[in-house]
C-alpha cells in the first residue's frame, strides 16, 4: 500500500497543475514540469509545442513556443524528417507517441485540431511511466475542452451583446464602432486604476472582466428614440433633449427586465444596468438622471462615463466635427473634478502616455487619399494597430482580445465600403481585381493571427506581427489607395476642362 502513495501524490500534483492552468501555455509549462516528475529525471533540456488540423492533406508544423533549443523557434516552420515523423505517427495515433530519446504529446481540441508537444528526454520512458502519461493526456485533453467551451461561451455572449448595442448605436447614425472603443478604453482605464492601486475594493477580479463587455451596453436605451432626434444636425430643442436624456433609464429598464430572468443573479447585467442608467452623472452632481454626485455614483459608470465623453468628442458626429484628439485631453483634464472622478481622469491621462509610448504609426497628411471617408477609415486602422501595441505593452490578453476583434470587423468594413467605392468612380478593372486580392490576403492574415491568439498558440502579439501591421498598412496606404487619390483629382481635372454642353 506504502508504495502506491509516490503514485497517487503524482497524480493529485498532476491534478492541482493542469487545473489550474488558464492557456496553452501555461498547460506547456505544467506539462514539462510533470513530465519532470514522473521521469524522475532533470528538467527536460528542449521540447516545443504546435498545432494542426486533423483534415489537413499534409502537415506543416508551425512551432509555437519552445525550450531549450526551441526557446527561440517560435514562429519558425520545423524541418527535421526524423521529428516530423514523430508528429505525424502521434497524429495518426491520436495517442502519445515514444521514441528513445523523446516523447510526442498529441491532446485532441474540439475545433477538429491536434495539439502537439515534443519533449527531447535525457532517458527512455518505461512502460509503466508510459501508463502514468496516458492518464496526464486524458486529463490534459479533458482541460483543453473544458477551456475551449467555456472560452467559446464568454465569446458568444459577448458577440451578443455587442449585436444588441450595435443596433441602438446604428440610430445613432454612427457605425458600431463607438462601442467597441468604449470598451477598449475602459479595460484599459480599470487596469491603470488598479496599477495605481485605486478602488482596490471594489476592482475585483469579476468586475475587470466583465465590465468591458458591460459598458458595451451603455446606449442601448437609444433604441428608444426616434432617429430624427438622434441624427439632427442642428441644436436640440428643450424637450427633444429631455426625451434623448430618457435613454438612460429605458437602458436600465431593459438590462433589468434580462437580469430578472436570471432572478437578479447575473453580475455582468448588473453592472450594464448601472452603466447605462448613471453614465451621464456628473461628478459635480448636476448630470442627469439621478443628479449623483461623487461616489455616489458607480465606478463603472464613472469610468464608462468619461470614455464616453473623450470618444465622442473625438468623433464626428451629424451636429459637429471631430476635435483633436489633444484638444479632447484637455478638456477631460479641465473637468477634473467636475465632470469626471479626478482618480479615473489621472488613469485615462496615464492610458493616453501608454498609447502615446507605443505608437507604430502616426497619421500624417502625406496619407490622405483626398477622400474623407476613405481618409477616416485609415486613421481608425492605425488607431487600432497603436491600441493593440499598447495592450500588448501593458500585457492585458482581454484588450488585445478585444482590440483584435475589432481590427479583424473594421478591416472587413473598410475593404468593402473601399471596394463599393472604386467601383463606383470607375477604377480600372485589372487593378481593383488586384486591389481585392490584397484586401483578401491581409483579411486572412489577420483572421489567422487572431484565432491563435485567442486558442493561446500564439502566447503573444510579438513585435514581428505588429511591424507586418504597420508595414502593410503603411505600404497599401501609401502606394496602393493613393492610385485612387491621383485617379479621383484627374477625373475631377478632366471634368473642370469639358465643354460645358449647355454654352454651346
Amino acid at each position: 500500500m506504502n508504495s502506491a502513495l509516490p503514485f497517487l501524490d503524482i497524480v493529485q500534483d498532476i491534478n492541482r497543475e493542469i487545473d489550474q492552468a488558464r492557456s496553452l501555455e501555461a498547460l506547456f509549462d505544467n506539462l514539462l514540469h510533470t513530465l519532470t516528475k514522473v521521469s524522475a529525471a532533470p528538467e527536460p533540456a528542449s521540447a516545443f509545442m504546435t498545432m494542426v488540423e486533423f483534415s489537413a492533406a499534409e502537415y506543416t508544423f508551425q512551432i509555437a513556443q519552445g525550450t531549450g533549443r526551441y526557446a527561440a523557434a517560435a514562429g519558425s516552420i520545423l524541418h527535421d524528417e526524423a521529428i516530423r515523423g514523430c508528429l505525424s505517427n502521434a497524429i495518426r495515433q491520436r495517442a502519445n507517441h515514444y521514441e528513445q530519446d523523446s516523447v510526442t504529446f498529441c491532446f485532441l481540441h474540439p475545433e477538429n485540431l491536434a495539439i502537439l508537444v515534443h519533449v527531447e528526454l535525457a532517458q527512455e520512458i518505461d512502460a509503466g511511466k508510459q501508463e502514468l502519461l496516458k492518464f496526464v493526456n486524458d486529463k490534459v485533453a479533458s482541460s483543453i475542452q473544458t477551456h475551449s467551451f467555456a472560452k467559446q461561451t464568454a465569446r458568444t455572449g459577448r458577440a451578443m451583446v455587442i449585436a444588441l448595442a450595435s443596433l441602438a448605436e446604428h440610430k445613432d447614425q454612427d457605425t458600431g464602432e463607438h462601442i467597441l472603443r468604449v470598451a477598449i478604453m475602459t479595460d484599459e482605464i480599470v487596469q491603470v486604476l488598479g496599477e495605481l492601486g485605486y478602488y482596490r475594493e471594489k476592482i475585483t477580479p469579476e468586475f475587470e472582466h466583465a465590465i468591458s463587455t458591460a459598458s458595451i451596453l451603455h446606449d442601448v436605451g437609444k433604441v428608444a428614440i426616434p432617429e430624427s432626434i438622434l441624427g439632427k444636425p442642428g441644436k436640440l430643442e428643450p424637450e427633444e433633449r429631455k426625451l434623448i436624456e430618457t435613454h438612460t433609464m429605458k437602458g436600465q429598464t431593459v438590462l433589468e427586465k434580462a437580469s430578472r430572468i436570471l432572478d437578479g443573479n447575473n453580475f455582468l447585467l448588473g453592472l450594464s444596468s448601472e452603466i447605462a442608467l448613471h453614465h451621464h452623472e456628473h461628478y459635480n452632481g448636476r448630470g442627469y438622471p439621478s443628479g449623483l454626485a461623487g461616489q455616489d455614483i458607480p465606478l463603472s459608470a464613472r469610468i464608462v462615463g468619461l470614455v464616453d465623453v473623450f470618444d465622442a468628442l473625438t468623433s464626428a458626429r451629424p451636429y459637429k466635427k471631430a476635435w483633436p484628439e489633444h484638444e479632447a485631453v484637455e478638456y477631460i483634464r479641465n473637468q477634473s473634478g467636475l465632470q469626471f472622478d479626478p482618480l479615473v481622469v489621472e488613469a485615462f491621462l496615464k492610458v493616453m502616455e501608454y498609447r502615446e509610448g507605443v505608437a507604430l504609426i502616426r497619421w500624417t497628411e502625406a496619407m490622405s487619399v483626398k477622400v474623407s471617408s476613405m481618409d477616416n477609415d485609415h486613421r481608425v486602422l492605425i488607431d487600432l494597430i497603436n491600441q493593440l501595441a499598447s495592450a500588448e505593452k501593458i500585457g492585458n490578453r482581454r484588450i488585445a482580445e478585444s482590440v483584435l476583434d475589432e481590427l479583424v470587423n473594421y478591416t472587413i468594413d473598410h475593404f468593402n465600403r473601399e471596394e463599393q467605392f472604386l467601383q463606383e468612380t470607375g477604377y480600372p478593372f485589372a487593378d481593383l481585381i488586384t486591389h481585392k486580392m490584397q484586401h483578401a490576403s491581409f483579411t486572412e492574415t489577420i483572421q489567422d493571427i487572431r484565432w491563435q491568439y485567442l486558442h493561446g498558440f500564439r502566447p503573444k502579439i510579438n513585435r514581428e506581427v505588429l511591424l507586418f501591421l504597420r508595414n502593410w498598412l503603411s505600404k497599401h496606404i501609401l502606394v496602393e489607395d493613393k492610385k485612387y487619390g491621383v485617379l479621383q483629382g484627374a477625373n475631377r481635372t478632366t471634368a473642370e476642362t469639358l465643354p460645358n454642353p449647355g454654352n454651346e
